[in-house]
């Protein structure tokens, strides 16, 4: 069974999509995506096991601050993992990270140029709160302006060798395409290297999510949806939609006191 992970996608601090609700949760829905803290905690009380946020502006080479601040105020008002995923440019600023709380950081190209660095890293938090992230297109990595790009099969292999265990892996075309995704890049990239993987982006209904079920290796075991999550295409979302509906000033009342609910440590069990 696929574990599914909502996404949340971060710009300047705010949510970048919005989602879609139905008659009488217009106000409920017009403030959440103002207030990602807020939409980490719905995506909770839906029964979400993880979270996976993007810092957007980080993959333009824009820094943002906000969006850090933002993603440890996440972290601190639900109990469960956050999994983080943002283009830094050094190792510890995923250190940092970790130490303001966030639980899991997926580092990307800095582990390709500061090997030694990544895994240091990972020997101090281990391989449940460092994991990697991939954003290839036809098979290559972009490691920025000053690096040449590498292959995602190579970047997987060096994975394997800083002692990592975990890799969210998307193919750039897929994301918010809704498309599906390919199974034959999903059956190469689970064979590179023996990692656990996490595919992100391209899913775009239960049909699509029971194909790739059914036919991905046993080390493929979590999926990262967006669109799809915000567009309401999965059937339990409507019963979810029509009771925040009803309890819309409960709900409310309860998410924007962001306190923090729960202390996410090294030694929590991670929950994905």
């Amino acid at each position: 069974m696929l574990l599914i992970i909502p996404a949340i996608d971060l710009t300047d601090g705010q949510a970048l999509r919005c989602i879609r609700g139905v008659p009488g949760t217009e106000s409920l829905y017009n403030e959440i995506s103002e207030h990602p803290v807020e939409l980490a905690q719905l995506w909770r009380r839906e029964n979400a096991k993880c979270l996976h946020v993007t810092d957007i502006d980080s993959w333009k080479g824009i820094a943002s601050p906000l969006n850090i601040d933002t993603v440890v105020a996440m972290q601190h008002a639900i109990d469960i993992p956050v999994q983080f995923v943002s283009r830094q440019r050094t190792v510890d600023a995923y250190r940092q990270l970790l130490e303001r709380g966030v639980y899991r950081v997926a580092v990307n190209k800095v582990a390709w140029i500061y090997p030694d660095e990544t895994r240091a890293l990972l020997d101090q938090y281990g391989p449940s709160r460092v994991i990697f992230g991939v954003r290839a297109h036809d098979g290559m990595v972009d490691m920025g302006e000053d690096h040449s790009p590498v292959t995602d099969e190579d970047f997987l292999r060096l994975v394997c060798e800083l002692g990592g265990k975990r890799v969210t892996y998307t193919e750039l075309d897929w994301e918010g395409n809704l498309t599906g995704e390919d199974i034959d890049t999903i059956n190469r990239i689970a064979a590179a290297a023996p990692l656990r993987i996490t595919m992100a982006g391209g899913i775009a209904s239960p049909e699509h999510l029971w194909a790739l079920q059914s036919r991905v290796p046993q080390n493929v075991d979590s999926v990262v949806i967006g669109r799809a999550m915000y567009e309401n295409r999965f059937p339990c979302q409507g019963i979810w939609r029509a009771i925040e509906a009803k309890l819309e000033p409960g709900i409310h009342a309860k998410a924007s006191d962001v306190v923090q609910q729960s202390s996410l440590t090294p030694r929590t069990p991670p929950s994905c």
